[in-house]
């Protein structure tokens, strides 16, 4: 059923594209929904947040709802989205530390990789009475990240290893995270390979220094506690 619904959505297999019959074959797949088949809840939840004219209306919490239950059934990147939607506070979501953690960890168990590194970003900062800061747990996570692929993260691994956050300084390995991360098209990665040759690697508020999300903000980077400030 759910992948008829696809067919239908797209005009695949020889189907006319057909979204109100794609849908219908989406919600009866949703009413079966298992652990091995949450497909068509995600499915049905993306199409609620972004809507299909005169098909599907746009209802956010109806689409975190259909997110939440194929999160439960330990859909990945059901779960992820809802930790976004937690940590930022999108599709009408309360910003919430001990959610969006809660669904990054159920994501990051399924080697998730930007759910890992969502917590390597977490632990960095900690969050009062809902998860202790740790250096070493953000690391940890970030390798998880880097061995899934992320160049971010291989990046973030290499700036670890580089200067000491979480491990013990390593500037060698730090050079294999930064050329890896770098074979993946990751500017800054590229930035400190070429700085590593005019001298120490490890420049204090130089190139691929702790970075701020909000880098417009006067006030960046003062506060390391800031969930904000972190290596992404």
């Amino acid at each position: 059923m759910y992948r008829l619904g696809i067919a239908e959505l797209n005009g695949e297999l020889g189907l006319s594209k057909s979204p109100k019959e794609g849908v219908k074959w989406l919600k009866r797949s949703a009413e079966h929904a298992t652990a091995e088949f949450p497909h068509a809840l995600h499915e049905l939840a993306l199409l609620h947040e972004r809507g299909i004219d005169n098909v599907v209306f746009v209802d956010y919490e109806y689409s975190t709802e259909l997110l939440a239950q194929a999160a439960e059934l330990g859909y990945a990147p059901s779960a992820y989205r809802l930790g976004e939607c937690y940590e930022y506070g999108k599709m009408g979501c309360p910003q919430d530390p001990a959610l969006s953690i809660h669904y990054y960890n159920i994501a990051a168990q399924q080697n998730h990789r930007d759910a890992c590194f969502a917590l390597t970003a977490w632990y960095l900062v900690g969050s009062p009475g809902v998860l202790p800061q740790s250096d070493t747990e953000a690391f940890l996570w970030a390798q998880k990240a880097a061995e899934a692929g992320l160049a971010k993260a291989m990046y973030a691994c290499g700036y670890f290893l580089e200067v000491g956050i979480g491990t013990p300084a390593n500037v060698q390995e730090a050079m294999s995270y930064y050329k890896r991360a770098a074979e993946k098209g990751d500017k800054r990665a590229t930035q400190r390979l070429k700085n590593s040759q005019n001298g120490p690697m490890h420049q204090p508020g130089g190139p691929g220094s702790v970075l701020h999300r909000g880098q417009g903000d006067s006030d960046a980077g003062k506060n390391p506690k800031d969930k904000d400030c972190v290596i992404m």
